[in-house]
């Protein structure tokens, strides 16, 4: 009889222990759907542009990353970093997390549902955008070495933008002493194995245009690699090679031409491009429809007052004028 009471006393404990992982696991779940669905809302937030106010973004974002949700940790590193319309950055903050990212705190291993492949890959874009917070002094002091360390782990694990703004590092000295020939070993790699990496054909062909390491330059290799950056729409090497034609550097001078690889370098995001889009649009004599229509009222405008008409009819061409003016009236 005892030895009946405890098995049934056993089999109650362990029934109440399964209900109570039952009701732990389901908790869990809901707390992973919580933060699934609120990353959701926000990414939907920032993506349409009709809602202006995304003030709560950041605390939505917050409460998730609080949960170990890497998806959305890493956008909450873009909007501190205030790549989002509406936001306000906080390099301070972004600075912290991508060091929380780049060193891996312990219970990010123990977050679930993440692979070791999107950990590493987090944790490499991580050490990217910490050494350029330490190369511009963005939420920390500025440090060069610590600017190279951190661009260096990166390129080890193999992210090829890192490789690339490493060879910058190495060209310019940051964090070392210049090393331009390490530098053009790098972008060679690159621009046959990752060519379509940000900046490799305009670092590539910067360094052949000025012979960074090299006993003199070689405009014609320079003008080579633009014309490959072209080709992978690599806007800084697009605004370079624009330059070469419209100076006349190892090609034929041609404005036009300048002007049209300008224009889609700016088209691209390059900011000197479109300030160069203007001046060569102005040193060449090109001029936009608008410009053009405003040049031709105001001519038409001085021969109306000219011409010995009545006052009833000069208001009647004045009126034709304006509109076919259009938006410049």
């Amino acid at each position: 009889m005892r030895r009946f009471l405890t098995m049934l006393g056993l089999a109650g404990t362990l029934l109440c222990g399964t209900e109570g992982m039952g009701a732990s696991a389901q908790t869990t779940e809901q707390v992973e759907v919580d933060a699934e669905s609120l990353y959701a809302q926000a990414r939907t937030m920032l993506a349409d542009r009709t809602i202006r106010d995304v003030s709560a973004v950041p605390e939505m974002l917050e409460k998730c990353a609080e949960q170990g949700h890497l998806p959305a940790r890493m956008l909450l590193l873009d909007v501190y970093e205030g790549t989002r319309v509406g936001i306000e950055p906080e390099p301070e903050k972004a600075f912290a997390l991508a060091l929380s990212l780049a060193d891996g705190a312990p219970e990010d291993e123990k977050v679930e549902h993440v692979t070791r492949a999107e950990r590493l890959a987090a944790r490499n874009e991580a050490l990217y955008r910490l050494a350029l917070f330490y190369e511009r002094g963005k939420g920390c002091k500025a440090s060069p070495r610590d600017a190279l360390q951190r661009m260096k782990e990166a390129a080890a694990e193999g992210l090829p933008k890192a490789r690339a703004e490493l060879a910058r590092y190495l060209m310019n000295g940051t964090g070392c002493k210049p090393n331009p020939r390490e530098a053009r070993h790098l972008l060679m790699e690159l621009a046959h194995s990752a060519p379509r990496t940000p900046h490799v054909f305009f670092y590539l062909g910067y360094m052949y245009m000025n012979g960074s390491g090299m006993r003199g330059s070689n405009l014609r290799v320079a003008r080579r690699l633009y014309e490959m950056g072209e080709k992978v729409e690599d806007a800084d090497a697009i605004n370079n090679l624009a330059a070469m034609y419209e100076r006349g550097l190892a090609a034929p001078r041609n404005f036009s031409k300048a002007l049209k690889l300008y224009k889609k370098a700016a088209a691209l995001g390059c900011k000197e491009a479109s300030a160069n889009v203007q001046r060569l649009a102005y040193k060449a004599g090109v001029r936009s429809d608008t410009t053009w229509r405003l040049r031709v009222y105001r001519a038409a405008h001085r021969v109306v007052r000219a011409l010995p008409i009545s006052p009833l009819i000069e208001r009647w061409l004045e009126q034709a004028l304006m509109m076919a003016r259009g938006e410049e009236s």
